[in-house]
């Protein structure tokens, strides 16, 4: 086996080189051509001049962004890679796809399946495929014929990738379609390996909307928004341009696997593999330290794999900001003919035992017809690391060790969250039972079922301090690694550091003041024979502030109206608070039901001989055959497993007997409107 890789210049010179190579009488000859220059006109060109010169080749090629040509890296050239098997024989299998996903798929499937030898030891893939799903393709491969290696990848096309186009020696696929080569031989030895060197930073999100290729939310808010808040207000062009360097990636049991976005659509995107609702997230960023740590593998890599070629097909992704890496790891090869690559929009290779469709990897191809054959590696390269490289070096290390630690917290968190959600809600099905049998015996034990109700606002509460202390950690994890990288370039400054002071001083505070509120309401043994007095208005905004979060998640507008003068009412500001909180998560939980468009809550305060405290809503409304059952013990419109019937209840028992006060309901022209008069403190 042997290869030539040669920069095409046009036909004579061509000829010139396969006669000097004495290649015309040499078969079988695979012919692979990486073009960067994408037009009808040069891939007719290619077809006829291959079919003049060696007619007896077999011909595959493709659209590509970049060139790999004697160690240098090309663009809008055209490169033949001509290799020349002794022992083996080859064939060419290839289908126009005809956009019926699953007949298209059995036909191909079908196709290569017939095609197969007792000695077929691999298939190289080609495909321009975009709407058609090569990841489903690869899976299906998998139940059919999981010990055949596949190799090879999409074609790849410069922003804004609209130009994918495969060909052979006689087709030329501008529409969908692919190009398989099936190697027979028992000599023959195939080794397919491949590298993943992009990181998942920050924190995790779970896809909450897609369908299948398309992507639209994650943990319930639109994919634009997400990428928006790290790369700023996006554009239909800036969210390609920014997704094709920064992929989702999430983790399966074979390790991280990402995700390209061919287009964007709307409000959606379209990716080379599927999502399901649920999966967890990451936006990733290319490792460099990692990266130039390869430079080291190479020659222990490849001095001891048997190989007489080799082939590369990697991500277009790596164009960006990682070319120098490709370039400098060419360096290493003494005979820059034995290998040749493509840039390609997904990789197929085969790893363990079964084939994979990746994306944002290089894969590689060792083939040989010689065991004891090797490739001719330098012992040392000499590779000089720039600043700029050791910079990215650097931080590529940082925000990855800074990331793990940051998921590793939330995760900690979340179970924690998950653990005392268990135990409230274990201990509110005990109370609920418990106070289910006090009631038959005697309704007026108010003392448990004062517990039980502060008890569900509680555990609401749990999940709002633990979304609300997600970002101010985030907060606090970031200044601290911007004080460590300052430290490690020499630009910590006095000023830095005062500033970095300040800003954990005050995201402590609030995080201090969050625990604090809870605390305030969480805390038992009022004293009601001497119940002491509270102002109105600051309660009413204590209490806001225990439910912003999740009106801010659930994107509630609130509007609140208060007097510019408080004033003060007789009793405990928890009674108040647990009244309000009943009401809002009520009007929250009514809102998400009815689905309303541009949902509202208002909460006004006002005097008159009483005070008023009004809390309304856009729900449209209380049915007006149970508006007189609402405040009734154990009635509820919700389902079972979402109320029990005493919030209400219970709202009316704080008002009249712990606030001296009453509260009713009515109906307005767009909701539902709570009115809570109490008395002025003599």
């Amino acid at each position: 086996m042997k290869q030539w890789v040669y920069k095409y210049e046009g036909e004579e010179a061509f000829r010139d080189f396969v006669m000097a190579q004495a290649l015309e009488d040499k078969s079988p000859l695979l012919v692979q051509v990486n073009c960067g220059k994408i037009s009808k006109e040069i891939f007719e060109e290619i077809q006829s001049v291959l079919n003049r010169v060696l007619p007896r080749s077999h011909v595959v090629g493709m659209s590509s962004v970049v060139q790999t040509c004697c160690n240098n890296i090309l663009f809008k050239e055209i490169v033949f890679s001509i290799t020349y098997f002794e022992k083996s024989r080859i064939d060419i299998y290839e289908k126009s796809l005809n956009g019926h996903m699953l007949a298209d798929m059995e036909d191909v499937i079908g196709g290569l399946k017939r095609s197969l030898k007792k000695e077929t030891k691999g298939i190289l893939l080609l495909t321009n495929a975009v709407e058609f799903n090569v990841e489903a393709l690869i899976e299906r491969s998998n139940e059919v014929m999981p010990e055949i290696p596949i190799f090879g990848g999409i074609a790849s096309d410069v922003e804004p990738f609209e130009h994918f186009v495969v060909f052979s020696k006689s087709e030329i696929y501008e529409k969908e379609g692919m190009v398989a080569v099936l190697f027979h031989g028992e000599a023959l030895n195939i080794n397919c390996g491949h590298f993943f060197d992009w990181e998942p930073i920050g924190r995790e999100f779970v896809v909450t909307k897609a369908n299948g290729r398309y992507l639209e939310e994650l943990d319930g808010k639109p994919l634009v928004d997400i990428y928006g808040k790290y790369f700023g207000p996006m554009t239909k062009e800036k969210m390609l341009h920014v997704a094709i360097r920064h992929p989702l990636i999430r983790q399966t049991p074979k390790g991280p696997l990402a995700r390209a976005m061919l287009r964007w659509e709307g409000d959606r995107g379209f990716f080379t593999g599927h999502f399901k609702e649920g999966d967890k997230v990451q936006i990733g960023f290319g490792h460099y330290r990692r990266m130039m740590e390869r430079y080291e593998m190479i020659p222990d890599v490849y001095t001891d794999l048997p190989l007489e070629v080799v082939w590369f097909y990697v991500c277009a992704s790596y164009l960006y900001g990682y070319s120098d890496i490709m370039k400098n790891s060419s360096e290493y090869f003494k005979n820059p003919n034995q290998f040749f690559g493509m840039l390609t929009f997904g990789e197929i290779t085969h790893y363990q035992k079964n084939n994979c469709f990746l994306n944002f990897s290089l894969t590689r191809v060792a083939l040989t017809e010689d065991m004891d054959a090797r490739a001719e590696i330098a012992d040392k390269v000499n590779i000089v690391v720039d600043s700029r490289d050791q910079l990215l070096a650097n931080l590529s290390t940082l925000v990855a060790s800074s990331t793990h630690e940051i998921v590793q917290l939330n995760r900690h968190l979340e179970e924690e969250v998950r653990k005392r959600t268990r135990e409230l809600a274990h201990l509110n099905a005990s109370l609920e039972r418990r106070i289910a049998l006090e009631v038959k015996k005697n309704r007026e034990k108010d003392k448990m079922l004062f517990h039980q109700s502060k008890f569900a606002a509680m555990g609401e509460m749990i999940n709002n301090i633990a979304h609300q202390w997600r970002q101010p950690l985030n907060i606090i994890a970031l200044v601290m690694q911007d004080l460590s990288l300052k430290s490690k370039i020499g630009n910590l400054t006095p000023d830095a550091v005062e500033f970095a002071e300040n800003k954990i001083q005050n995201t402590l505070k609030y995080l201090s003041d969050t625990i604090d509120d809870f605390r305030n309401f969480a805390s038992k043994g009022e004293d009601y024979t001497h119940p002491g007095a509270f102002e109105v208005c600051n309660t009413v905004r204590d209490a806001l502030r225990l439910v912003s979060i999740v009106l801010e998640d659930e994107r509630i507008k609130l509007k609140l109206s208060l007097p510019e003068k408080d004033a003060f009412v007789s009793g405990s500001p928890n009674d108040l608070k647990q009244i309000l909180l009943n009401l809002i998560y009520n009007a929250i939980d009514v809102l998400k039901e009815r689905k309303v468009k541009n949902p509202e809550i208002g909460v006004q305060v006002r005097y008159n001989n009483k005070i008023n405290i009004i809390v309304r809503d856009n729900a449209g409304g209380i049915d007006s055959a149970v508006l007189e059952k609402i405040f009734e013990p154990y009635f509820t419109t919700k389902h079972q497993s979402r109320g029990t019937g005493l919030g209400l209840y219970m709202s009316k028992m704080i008002a009249e007997k712990r606030l001296n006060g009453k509260i009713s309901a009515h109906n307005t022209s767009h909701g539902a409107a709570f009115w809570i008069e109490l008395p002025f403190k003599a």
